[in-house]
């Protein structure tokens, strides 16, 4: 089954993205902070994973590294406002219309399914 977890420490970003995801297949889970995300994780494997650049207990990147060396399949996108070195990472402009993120979470989500389960 296709499962998005969106990390972010600020909780009216995480509200935005819950109103801007409603309509989208599959699972959506939602984290505060690093630990919390992982701990997500630990319990089912996403298929996308999306977090913003700093948070609480370290930052998006390194969250997102972490994520990909035990679930190499899973998509990862970090929502910044500078892109991220990493080239295997998607970047989603933080200052990009809803629409946008929205379109590009949905490639992310297609790209997902089309590849299987993260596992």
């Amino acid at each position: 089954m296709l499962t998005f977890l969106f990390v972010d420490e600020d909780p009216r970003s995480l509200a935005a993205l819950r109103r801007l995801v409603r309509d989208l297949p599959g699972g959506k889970r939602f984290a505060r902070c690093v630990a919390e995300a992982l701990a997500l994780v630990k319990e089912e494997a996403p298929s996308v994973v999306v977090t913003g650049d700093l948070l609480p207990d370290g930052d998006g990147l390194g969250l997102l590294e972490q994520v990909r060396a035990s679930h190499p399949r899973t998509a990862c996108a970090l929502h910044a406002v500078m892109p991220p070195l990493a080239r295997d990472i998607t970047w989603m402009d933080r200052a990009a219309p809803p629409s946008e993120v929205h379109a590009l979470l949905r490639m992310l989500g297609i790209g997902a399914a089309s590849m299987g389960s993260p596992r």
